[in-house]
């Protein structure tokens, strides 16, 4: 089957999701045991532009004019002090601010500046940059507002936020924090091509979840390419190698590797195999080697028959799980957002499925 339909389902999905909510924002998921829950800030951010380039690509000008709603719907979830919150109003913990979260916002609202040039995304895009920039460390890492008051590696996607900020407002500032922050990051990968302090924090495995694996390569790829800086892109393809050779040997990627790329888990994480997939493929037109291309439409393959595309229950038809088996590893219990189908899976599977369509019609 090919990938229009399963891209049309997925979109038609994440459309319900936003139709879940009254707000304009993305419930974060479908919960086989809770249903649907509130608006994503932080996901709702980076399916902007997932929205914006499918309503190009398809001619649906309906997913524009949700992508604008979606922006709108950040700008109101900005705080006086230019941060952007964590959670919507009506949950608790409203003025909790995250900034890997805000990273992903970014990236959503300088869009919807470029797409529409109206002011007020870019008055918002650099006030919570400024926000970013004033609470950085002096090394270039956050520790404050992060997730387990930690300093993550997987922080790079915030300095990739911050330099589309940059390409809107060419404030340098923004440029130099962002930077600052790859150099931070760089040292924390290993020879391998493996990245240390690059785990969720507790309750969650102590391991890297491919997930997060592939947030830390996307900074760096995504960045190297803005930047036109080859340090950044061979850390990119360093920490993507890996990851290729052991899909090629096992036709399958575990949920998380440690630091020798081994892992006993018997599932995947359905979110990072979506991202490494869009990353081989961009790999793939920056090396023209053909096993990044293969991997990638195999790896695609094995989403879409993840996909439930003809199922009766509307609430699930054409969404991604959080892991597959959705249940996971019921004899280890453990899983990546178990039972549960997700707006962010489902936004890097379109994603993966555009690329590798651009690519084959390109090369027709």
């Amino acid at each position: 089957m090919n990938n229009k339909i399963h891209i049309k389902e997925a979109i038609n999905w994440l459309k319900l999701a936003q139709d879940k909510t009254s707000d304009g924002g993305v419930s974060a998921w479908f919960s086989l045991i809770n249903g649907w829950r509130p608006s994503y800030i932080e996901t709702t951010g980076y399916i902007i532009n997932t929205f914006f380039d499918a309503s190009i690509i398809l001619n649906d000008p309906d997913l524009k004019d949700r992508a604008i709603r979606m922006a709108d719907f950040l700008l109101s979830m900005q705080l006086t002090n230019g941060a952007y919150r964590l959670y919507t109003p009506q949950q608790k913990q409203s003025n909790k601010v995250i900034v890997f979260n805000m990273g992903q916002d970014l990236l959503g609202v300088t869009q919807a500046y470029e797409v529409t040039k109206d002011i007020k995304y870019l008055n918002s895009a650099i006030k919570a940059a400024d926000y970013l920039v004033n609470i950085q460390e002096k090394d270039g890492s956050w520790l404050k507002n992060t997730h387990g008051s930690k300093c993550h590696v997987y922080h790079t996607r915030v300095a990739w936020g911050l330099l589309k900020v940059y390409q809107i407002s060419k404030k340098l500032k923004f440029k130099k924090a962002a930077i600052r922050n790859l150099n931070w990051a760089s040292k924390y990968q290993l020879k391998n091509g493996w990245f240390e302090n690059n785990e969720l924090p507790l309750s969650n495995t102590q391991v890297p979840f491919t997930h997060t694996i592939a947030y830390a390569i996307e900074g760096f790829l995504w960045s190297g390419l803005i930047l036109k800086d080859s340090k950044f892109l061979i850390i990119a393809l360093k920490g993507s190698v890996p990851l290729l050779n052991y899909y090629l040997k096992n036709n399958f990627l575990p949920a998380t590797l440690n630091e020798e790329w081994k892992s006993n888990d018997r599932y995947s994480c359905l979110t990072g195999d979506a991202q490494i997939s869009l990353m081989w493929l961009e790999l793939f037109k920056l090396t023209k080697e053909e096993r990044f291309f293969t991997a990638a439409s195999k790896m695609n393959s094995y989403l879409k028959r993840t996909q439930l595309i003809n199922h009766q229950i509307r609430n699930i038809r054409g969404a991604i799980a959080g892991s597959y088996p959705i249940f996971g590893d019921l004899i280890r219990n453990k899983g990546y957002c178990r039972l549960a189908y997700l707006n962010w899976s489902t936004k890097f599977f379109i994603d993966a499925l555009l690329s590798e369509d651009a690519i084959k019609s390109n090369q027709i």
